[in-house]
């Protein structure tokens, strides 16, 4: 890894530490000025409902415009939706916060993911992936424990200037970085609707973004709903649970990384899905915080496996003019399952509480087997390492 991958490594983890500041102050804020149950899920789901829109643009802009360009206009975007949140408590203004924090979210990591791509050799793509993810997991595993720790002293408000301050160093940091240069697409590619462009894109790749939104839906309730469950169950600390996670997702990371180069594809996406399954199944029945850390774990196992296999099959599967594209499709099928589980599952919330909608997750990870099992048995492709998929 050169030292370009390590600035982009470093200027992701304070962006992403910024994110995860509002990890436990958000939810909080929410449910402390009076919003129904209903509207919390509202406006927590906007951050995956955003990519649908975002994530296409942010591939485009990626690809066209530069991928350090569109890291500094993520990290403005997450700036503004983080400070805003104090200034109001009405539900509209804080669900048009959300969306400003989720463009930000979307349109760093699609740039930042295209550009580890550029940088790693087809071959080692999968470990670079992960290795890169470990950024992401190193700011869950400290940054909810320390906000929560410092909640009483730092207050909500606090917490929303602490994260954006802590985006504008990693746009500081992002400024440094050096991209190669972009591949020039042909002529006659350029001529066509960028749109329309995107739409064959994502159903060339229509499978394995049918994984990654079933992925997002079920990742989705414990990245979101956890701060709630500990706090309505008296569990102790959200924070803690997310270090539990963080921990156990760069572990996994750290450990299978090489195995993602060379496993059969198909069967470990499906360990993968069952090990999530298992974690969330353990949040709904969880009564001490011993099973909410047990639960972690395995949440962590599986998705740490999940999300860079899942890209890595992304973009293997195209030309490098379009590897940011293919990330914007992997994500907006993982963030649209995000924001739409929280939607879609919000009466489950209102009708069966926290232990039904965390049942409903784990039942959503298993049915993701399914079209793992399509996506084998129709192409095959799948089992075979990212760097040969990559020139298919």
């Amino acid at each position: 890894m050169n030292k370009s991958y390590w600035s982009i490594w470093v200027a992701t983890l304070l962006f992403f530490a910024a994110f995860y500041t509002l990890m436990i102050p958000l939810p909080l804020y929410l449910t402390g000025v009076g919003l129904p149950d209903w509207q919390v899920g509202l406006v927590l789901g906007a951050l995956g409902i955003t990519s649908l829109l975002v994530r296409p643009m942010a591939g485009m802009l990626a690809d066209g415009w530069g991928r350090r360009q569109v890291m500094l206009l993520g990290t403005a975007s997450l700036i503004i939706g983080s400070i805003g949140i104090g200034f109001t408590t009405q539900s509209w203004p804080l669900f048009g916060l959300r969306v400003l924090q989720a463009s930000g979210y979307v349109a760093f990591t699609t740039a930042a993911t295209a550009l580890i791509a550029d940088l790693a050799a087809p071959e080692k793509r999968g470990s670079a992936l992960a290795i890169f993810g470990v950024a992401a997991n190193v700011a869950m595993t400290l940054t909810p424990a320390i906000v929560s720790l410092m909640l009483d002293s730092l207050t909500l408000t606090g917490a929303f200037w602490l994260a954006g301050g802590l985006a504008a160093i990693g746009g500081v940091l992002a400024l440094r970085v050096q991209q190669p240069p972009l591949e020039q697409q042909p002529p006659e590619k350029q001529q066509h609707s960028v749109w329309l462009d995107m739409l064959r894109l994502a159903n060339r790749l229509r499978l394995p973004l049918i994984i990654a939104a079933v992925f997002g839906l079920a990742f989705g309730i414990f990245f979101q709903f956890t701060p709630l469950l500990t706090e309505r169950r008296e569990l102790g600390s959200a924070g803690l649970v997310y270090t539990v996670y963080g921990i156990s997702i760069i572990l996994t990371r750290l450990f299978t990384g090489r195995l993602l180069d060379r496993a059969h594809h198909g069967l470990t996406l499906m360990i993968s899905f069952l090990l999530l399954a298992l974690g969330l199944g353990g949040f709904a029945l969880a009564t001490t915080p011993l099973h909410l850390y047990f639960a972690a774990f395995l949440v962590a196992a599986g998705s740490g496996i999940l999300h860079p296999l899942l890209i890595a099959i992304h973009v293997g599967q195209v030309s490098a003019t379009e590897r940011g594209r293919a990330g914007a499709v992997f994500y907006m099928g993982f963030d649209s399952g995000i924001g739409l589980g929280a939607w879609l599952l919000a009466p489950i919330f209102e009708w069966f509480g926290l232990t039904g909608l965390f049942l409903l997750a784990a039942a959503t990870a298993l049915a993701g087997m399914l079209p793992v099992w399509w996506m084998v048995r129709s192409t095959g492709k799948p089992a075979r390492p990212a760097h040969v998929i990559e020139t298919i």
